[in-house]
């Protein structure tokens, strides 16, 4: 990418230029906001500080300084922020992003409301998905020092080694600070596989990868070392952030999506029954733990078994509904095939000892809303739900692209206010680059900046 910007930056420019008009898409009341009586005028327009800190997630600039100094060195980037032949200093940007960070929130579920038709026409199949999955913006502070941590672990290993009863993970988090004394919103977390101190934020994206909404509620306040591991802490924290963060989205915009796609960190009942009873979507989450068997005749997962042999599970065949009824989930004998014959349905039962005279063999209906966490619409072992499932893995894409290519993982910030307002920004630019590419019709590449401007 810097390569091609390096040979051809009009053309960036010129696809922004002749695509995207910020002063229409700037909700009113941020103007408002901006331009209220400070007791002097504003020297730089809203529009221009917009741009340039869009430019900076999409050029890949990893803090303001380098930017300022990118825009001291071009006029034509100048020219295209709107700023003449002055910049903004570092402050003015810190203070933008201190002062608007609620206008920012607002700019962007904006633009969610004007993406969102176009992700159905992309593919409305993976626009009916919503996914769910929870990260943290590394902070710049003292305690982020992984050789900290590290450097405690092994040491308790070695005790947990000579007392088996000895929990080295608790230990050693319990020696940690719960937050950084810098800022108590930075918590001790576990992230990407590694310990870390970051403002934690929850992430909602469509099935194609397009940020749907974001929540940094500093509630639930989980404290890892009661947690035998740290991933039983995030699976913790994951369990009790999904209805805080779906109230939020859902007050917001009213959309309706037919699948809800999360890790086994969601796996919890109250999630269950929320997604199906508030909001009618069919939760696809894999089960955190081995639950305790429903009743006799179903495996660990909650399928029915065969009553005379538990090993053999029996097939899903639908859902039942009537009218009056609540909706049943049916299940058919593992031993019986169901086959189409002169426009009739037929069973045949291949059992020589079956548990009922009925020529399809024993059937079983077991109504959704007696366990919303076991029976789930989409039956755990199917091709579908593993279809489904994979689909979830874009959402990790989607927080590398905004941590990594659009550097929020690098920026040296410690304030609240300003890691979120960064956050804000990576996540409207990826809406900008969503219009540019409908737009020029390039929408195979709304993930990929590179790709969309090759």
């Amino acid at each position: 990418m810097d390569e091609y910007f390096d040979k051809d930056k009009p053309k960036l420019i010129n696809l922004f230029q002749e695509n995207i008009d910020l002063e229409q898409l700037i909700p009113q009341s941020f103007f408002n906001h901006y331009y209220a009586a400070t007791g002097h005028p504003r020297e730089y327009s809203l529009v221009s500080m917009i741009c340039a800190l869009i430019l900076k997630s999409i050029l890949s600039i990893t803090d303001t300084t380098l930017l300022l100094n990118i825009l001291n060195l071009s006029s034509e980037l100048r020219e295209f922020c709107g700023f003449g032949n002055k910049v903004p200093d570092a402050s003015q940007f810190s203070r933008f992003k201190i002062n608007f960070e609620k206008d920012l929130e607002n700019f962007f579920h904006s633009l969610v409301e004007i993406t969102q038709p176009i992700c159905q026409e992309i593919n409305s199949e993976l626009s009916n998905i919503l996914i769910n999955d929870t990260t943290g913006i590394e902070a710049y502070v003292k305690e982020n020092n992984p050789k900290l941590f590290d450097n405690l672990f092994r040491q308790a290993k070695k005790l947990e080694k000579a007392d088996p009863t000895f929990n080295a993970h608790s230990f050693t988090c319990s020696r940690m600070p719960k937050q950084s004394y810098a800022n108590d919103d930075i918590k001790l977390s576990y992230i990407n596989g590694h310990y870390c101190y970051a403002l934690r934020v929850s992430v909602l994206t469509n099935g194609l990868g397009i940020i749907q909404g974001f929540d940094f509620a500093d509630e639930p306040d989980i404290d890892i070392s009661n947690a035998d591991t740290a991933s039983e802490a995030k699976d913790e924290y994951d369990a009790k952030s999904l209805i805080p963060t779906l109230k939020s989205f859902f007050t917001l915009h009213d959309f309706k999506y037919k699948y809800f796609i999360g890790d086994a960190g969601f796996d919890a009942v109250d999630n269950y029954k929320y997604l199906v009873k508030e909001h009618s979507m069919i939760p696809i989450i894999p089960l955190r733990r081995v639950p305790s068997l429903p009743k006799p005749g179903f495996n660990e997962l909650g399928i029915p078994t065969c009553p005379k042999d538990n090993s053999l599970t029996m097939k899903f065949d639908g859902i039942t509904r009537e009218k009056g009824r609540a909706d049943r989930i049916k299940w058919l004998c593992p031993k019986s095939k169901k086959a189409r014959i002169n426009g009739k349905t037929t069973y045949t039962l291949s059992c020589d000892n079956p548990c009922t005279e009925s020529r399809c063999g024993r059937v079983c209906q077991i109504p959704i809303n007696n366990d919303y966490r076991m029976n789930t619409a989409v039956p755990r072992n199917s091709d579908l739900w593993t279809t489904l499932y994979k689909i979830r893995t874009i959402i990790e894409r989607a927080n590398f692209m905004v941590k990594y290519p659009m550097t929020l993982n690098y920026t040296k910030l410690s304030n609240t206010k300003s890691l979120k307002s960064e956050f804000i920004i990576s996540a409207i630019t990826q809406q900008i680059v969503l219009l540019i590419s409908n737009a020029i019709n390039k929408t195979e590449h709304i993930l990929s900046i590179k790709k969309l401007i090759a």
